[in-house]
């Protein structure tokens, strides 16, 4: 399976979309796939390096007003969202960008200083140095 990481993913939407091919391109942080680019359309019989132009995206259900696919790959991963966006080559949908997990919470799943961090308060949990949220609220008279 074909896959990029996420900080290489730099060429445009557009250009990953032309060499797409029928296997899906999976998008990884760290070696953690984090979105999908897959083709809902047989690219193969399109001319799309001769009419690359008129490739758009299509957001949110076709919603909002559609845009190009020149931006990289890679800013499409970090802004999509829980809804798909759409990539259509003359108003025609052609591909498709899902997202397979929370680009955020694999970003500090893999941080080292957001793990020293967690570790931290773990200790400081188990020697009893925490106050629960419910206690510090009854002392202030809160709940």
């Amino acid at each position: 399976m074909k896959s990029v990481e996420l900080a290489n993913a730099t060429e445009s939407l557009g250009k990953y979309i032309q060499f797409l091919g029928k296997e899906p391109l999976i998008v990884n942080i760290k070696g953690t796939p984090v979105a999908v680019l897959t083709q809902i359309a047989d690219l193969e019989n399109l001319p799309l390096e001769k009419n690359h132009d008129s490739l758009t995206l299509i957001k949110k259900y076709w919603q909002q007003k559609p845009s190009n696919c020149a931006a990289s790959l890679a800013d499409y991963v970090r802004n999509l969202g829980r809804e798909p966006e759409i990539a259509a080559f003359l108003d025609r949908p052609v591909a498709v960008l899902v997202a397979i997990a929370d680009i955020e919470t694999v970003s500090l799943s893999n941080n080292s200083r957001f793990l020293e961090i967690i570790e931290h308060s773990r200790k400081q949990q188990k020697a009893g140095l925490v106050v629960r949220s419910e206690d510090v609220r009854k002392k202030l008279g809160l709940g």
